[in-house]
């Protein structure tokens, strides 16, 4: 019960800040919201029990600072296809699912999907499907440029084995 006072609170103040308007009209809406956002989190109490523990370790701070170079060499990429002095080669490509942990599949979908010029489209159990601005882009996935990057943690290197 102290945490969902203390949400309430802070909802309040941060809707108080935000807005900055205390007509009567305004802060029923912000009493709506709080009320509103205080019964969505008394419903998510089952979620909350499913949780995945994720640890932010010296392989996930090298992963993060490889995305970010990722990011920028898709955004240079990006913006020489738009200028035209590259073509446009929009295609879709199926990549099998290097990942069996749940976190780890929506970690390398996502970092697919940060870049620039692709975008993690479908996901299932044993593949992902992306669609790419580039043939070269589609072909880099393939090859498992993304999956270099990813933390060692998640390596699965034969039927589902992960190294440690």
């Amino acid at each position: 019960m102290n945490n969902k006072i203390r949400l309430a609170i802070i909802l309040v103040i941060v809707w108080l800040l935000l807005s900055g308007m205390f007509e009567p009209l305004m802060l029923g809406f912000g009493l709506f919201s709080v009320i509103f956002a205080m019964w969505l989190t008394s419903r998510m109490h089952k979620i909350d029990q499913e949780r995945y523990t994720f640890f932010v370790t010296g392989s996930f701070i090298v992963f993060l600072l490889k995305l970010g170079i990722k990011v920028i060499q898709s955004n240079i990429d990006v913006c020489a296809r738009i200028l035209g002095f590259k073509p446009i080669e929009s295609t879709f490509i199926t990549i099998d699912m290097p990942y069996k942990d749940d976190v780890a599949k929506v970690l390398y979908a996502n970092a697919i999907t940060l870049t620039p010029g692709s975008s993690s489209i479908a996901l299932d159990d044993n593949t992902l499907l992306v669609h790419t601005i580039s043939e070269q882009g589609a072909k880099d996935l393939a090859e498992g440029d993304m999956r270099n990057i990813m933390p060692k943690r998640y390596a699965i290197t034969d039927l589902g084995k992960q190294t440690s």
